[in-house]
This record gives structure tokens, sequence and C-alpha cells, in this order.
């Protein structure tokens, strides 16, 4: 009984099957990466803009990243 080795044998997957199989396993992996990407996207745009409000007038304008001290719109900021 000792010497007698059992090893399984594995079925054969119908290839029909194994296609339709990774065919939505690989539309699932797209969809999510599509998803991700447009999150992505979504999230460099709203950084991009950055609204502030003026501190002398009030209005919303776009600060982008490079002004993080300024608080002052481009037109109340220019010289008169």
């Amino acid at each position: 009984m000792k010497d007698e080795i059992i090893v399984p044998v594995l079925k054969e997957e119908d290839f029909i099957a194994a296609n339709k199989r990774r065919d939505t396993y690989a539309l699932t992996r797209d969809m999510q990466a599509l998803e991700f990407n447009q999150a992505i996207v979504t999230r460099q745009l709203a950084e991009d803009k950055n609204p502030i409000k003026c501190d002398k007038c009030g209005k919303e304008f776009e600060a982008g990243l490079t002004s993080k001290g300024s608080l002052t719109c481009p037109e109340c900021s220019k010289p008169a």
C-alpha cells in the first residue's frame, strides 16, 4: 500500500468554456482599468482648477497649483 502513488487526473476543460471565462475576466479587468483611469483624470483636472475666493473682491478664480500664498485675483493684483 505504501508503494502506490495516486496522481489525480485533471479533467480536460472545454475550450469554449475556457475562452468564455477568459473573455469575461478580460472584460471585467478592462472595465475596472477604465474606471480607475477616469478617476485619475478627473482628480488631476480638479487639482489644476483649484478655485479660490479673492480677499479683496470676493470673486472666485482658478489659482492652479503654483499660487498657494496669493489669495488675490489677477484683476485685483494688477497695478492701477
